[in-house]
């Protein structure tokens, strides 16, 4: 079994903190790069770039990793089915940022974990518990109250609603996966092989769409992807040093650091429908993540 960085001894919880923070900070402004790119580019142009061009970051940290690169696994099939969930995963979530704001969009990205105990109760994969199905419609009842259907919303946001959605199920989709592959290959090979993979099956849909660039518009496509893997990078890092417990509540800056980049770089004005649902479904997502780290119940 290769090591990973999520296996390996806690060093400093401290730094792993802030190494979090950071990460989490850089994707969300990542996210609000990819939205301004959307007004340009089609959605599979970005894909592609996000993506091949991360690879650089992650064929760095295969090299450096203990043993050197290693690109064995023992389940090709299983990474390039990861691979085509993360890829629709993209589409459908960076098409919701052309039609969402940045805070709905990251607010409803926030019902994966709902998503996983869904697939999870369909498929027999995880015992589900009756308080986490509750969480589950909590967090789809916020998804509701943003978008507010037969509202002043409109379509778009309904729309933009059900690519966030669908986003949210095949992310969910693939964390199942992860967890399988994770059994024998490193965080780092996992990424390595969704990336590439993602990125093969993207280049020949490029000539359907394909918009020339300028040469800065060329280099702000290139600096997405190389950051998007350096972005990678610090967060698995950050779980290098601390625990999934201790980090997981940092995801939930992400809802602040979108209202502030929607705010002064889209004039995004959130409504209070939108932060009321958000608030919902945060909390659901919070009670799903305290579920999964209590023990389960013994025997009365």
């Amino acid at each position: 079994m290769v090591a990973t960085d999520m296996t390996a001894p806690l060093r400093s919880p401290r730094r792993g903190l802030v190494l979090m923070i950071t990460g989490v900070a850089l994707f969300s402004i990542l996210n609000g790069v990819v939205k301004a790119q959307m007004e340009i580019f089609p959605v599979n142009q970005v894909v592609f770039f996000r993506n091949f061009f991360s690879l650089f970051p992650l064929v760095l940290l295969l090299w450096l990793q203990p043993g050197g690169m290693r690109f064995r696994t023992s389940n090709i099939w299983l990474h390039v089915l990861l691979a085509v969930m993360f890829t629709v995963t993209l589409l459908a979530i960076f098409r919701s940022y052309t039609l969402l704001s940045l805070a709905d969009a990251t607010a409803i990205n926030f019902t994966q974990p709902l998503m996983v105990i869904l697939l999870s109760l369909v498929l027999g994969v995880d015992k589900v518990r009756r308080y986490e199905v509750i969480a589950v419609g909590m967090g789809l009842c916020g998804v509701l109250l943003m978008v507010r259907p037969g509202g002043d919303a409109g379509e778009g946001a309904m729309l933009g609603a059900a690519f966030g959605l669908c986003g949210a199920a095949l992310s969910a989709g693939s964390m199942i996966a992860q967890r399988k592959l994770s059994m024998n290959d490193s965080a780092q090979l996992i990424a390595f092989y969704t990336l590439g993979f993602s990125a093969l099956m993207v280049a020949p849909t490029l000539p359907m769409s394909w918009v020339t660039p300028t040469g800065p518009q060329l280099a702000g496509l290139i600096v997405m992807g190389l950051a998007s893997g350096l972005c990678q990078y610090v967060t698995v890092r950050a779980f290098y040093h601390a625990s999934a417990s201790t980090l997981s509540p940092i995801t939930y800056t992400k809802m602040f650091w979108a209202i502030v980049i929607g705010y002064f770089w889209f004039a995004e004005v959130p409504s209070f429908e939108v932060l009321l649902g958000a608030s919902i479904v945060v909390g659901s997502t919070v009670i799903v993540l305290r579920s999964s780290a209590r023990p389960p119940a013994g025997p009365a």
